[in-house]
């Protein structure tokens, strides 16, 4: 559409021009540059196009926020001659970047691996919502073929979940990905999973290996594919150049799955069962608060886009117990209570703008993206934030004291169906209050903090 050609022009220009971009990548809601030169970016004329809704600068990238639509910018940017993160060359020179804290490298890493994977676990989770709601109303017996196969379907992309972050990671470690895959592939290799399953001792060149099911880890293979990123690097100092290209991947691959599958397999995976443990001591007798903090951080958490570096944890949640009461369950509660804040704003503001963006947004945060609401609504007017932030720490609060559990990976109002599970219909009903007191809390403190003018700003 015309809107979104004019809006990546603008964006484009105002960072300094397609010569200043080195590439460009996105998310669920945001554009993410890697950009020459930060001095050539006109930033307050940034923040006032329309259809932007806030900028962030990270130690590596610099992200537009854009909300839902940000795929349609994303194409009109690339058709404006910009390069495609998502398809550029492994030989891409690196660019200068600005010095980062290891702490920002490690959370850019686990970004850049995880985020790409979150349409894939969106899209397994929702599947696993219709299974649970066919056994809940009978639509569908659980012997049923139908059921079977929505159920492979649905486990795919958790079984799976290390092939996909092979891939991921193997662009930001700057590996070869069809490598990185075949290594990672080892793991899960029937032959090999079912050799475990018998319980038999496994060895190699009579070094042990420990019997382990790599199947939905996350830990096992991010490891993998940052040890292959030296593993390159040495073999490709020692092999002749005439040679490279055959000696080159045999080596790569001769090296790093003997280690992945002795050393590197293992070690991730006492990482992840130590992640697993941590987890559920903070679920524990204090559980409450853990999920009262997260709930009314969240925002914060977002504003830094640190958000995505929690997904590892609660996805090896899910790999290790099917369930999920503490990331996910305080996210639910800040992205409902984002929602109600924003659509009190809507309400109670008399400017027609700001009450269709409002709207717009406040839709879109209880569907789990919340940018469009916290930078373009709750953040502008203050207030609206501070009333998200007690009211998602109340619900969280309550969350806890009562554990509510998710049986499937969602944030938003769609884990109205994932309550159903093991607990039966008490968790459903605990649920639905949480959300209840996230959205009814949120939108009245909300409309009581916010007067007329503070919307006038």
């Amino acid at each position: 559409m015309k809107e979104y050609q004019v809006l990546a022009e603008k964006i484009v220009s105002l960072l300094g021009g397609k010569e200043n971009i080195e590439q460009v990548v996105h998310c669920a809601t945001r554009l993410r540059f890697v950009l020459k030169n930060e001095s050539n970016i006109k930033e307050e004329e940034l923040k006032n196009v329309s259809g932007v809704v806030g900028v962030n600068s990270t130690a590596t990238q610099y992200q537009v926020i854009i909300g839902s639509h940000v795929n349609q910018v994303f194409a009109e940017i690339i058709n404006l001659g910009v390069k495609n993160g998502d398809t550029a060359s492994e030989n891409t020179v690196n660019q200068p970047q600005k010095e980062a804290s290891i702490l920002s490298r490690i959370v850019d890493t686990i970004t850049g691996c995880m985020t790409p994977m979150i349409p894939a676990l969106t899209a397994a989770g929702m599947i696993k919502v219709i299974l649970s709601l066919s056994t809940t109303f009978n639509w569908l017996s659980n012997e049923s073929e139908t059921y079977r196969i929505l159920d492979i379907i649905g486990d795919g992309a958790f079984y799976f979940m290390p092939i996909l972050l092979a891939i991921f990671a193997s662009r930001k470690f700057k590996v070869n990905t069809s490598i990185a895959v075949i290594v990672i592939g080892v793991l899960l290799h029937p032959n090999f999973t079912s050799w475990v399953a018998t319980g038999e001792s496994i060895s190699f060149i009579g070094l042990p290996i420990q019997g382990v099911g790599y199947a939905a880890s996350v830990i096992p293979a991010l490891l993998t594919v940052w040890m292959m990123s030296y593993i390159e690097t040495f073999v490709d100092k020692i092999t002749p150049k005439a040679l490279k290209i055959i000696l080159n991947p045999t080596l790569v691959l001769l090296i790093s799955a003997p280690l992945a599958l002795i050393v590197i397999g293992p070690l991730g995976n006492y990482a992840g069962m130590g992640l697993a443990w941590f987890i559920n001591l903070l679920e524990g007798q204090l559980g409450f608060v853990m999920v009262a903090v997260l709930a009314a951080a969240m925002p914060f958490i977002v504003m830094t886009g640190m958000h995505h570096a929690l997904t590892p944890i609660f996805v090896a949640s899910f790999a290790a117990t099917g369930t999920e009461s503490l990331i996910l369950v305080a996210q639910v509660c800040a992205n409902l209570a984002q929602g109600g804040a924003t659509f009190a704003v809507a309400l109670k503001s008399k400017n027609k703008s700001v009450k269709s963006l409002a709207s717009a947004a406040g839709i879109s945060a209880i569907m789990g993206i919340t940018e469009p609401a916290l930078y373009g609504v709750t953040m502008k007017y203050k207030k609206p934030l501070i009333a998200a932030a007690i009211s998602a720490g109340v619900a969280g609060c309550f969350a806890g004291l009562v554990h509510v559990t998710l049986y499937v990976p969602q944030n938003s109002i769609m884990a109205l169906l994932g309550f159903s599970g093991d607990k039966g219909t008490t968790n459903i009903i605990f649920g639905v209050i949480m959300m209840l007191i996230s959205v009814v809390a949120s939108f009245i403190l909300s409309y009581l903090l916010t007067s007329d003018a503070d919307l006038e700003q």
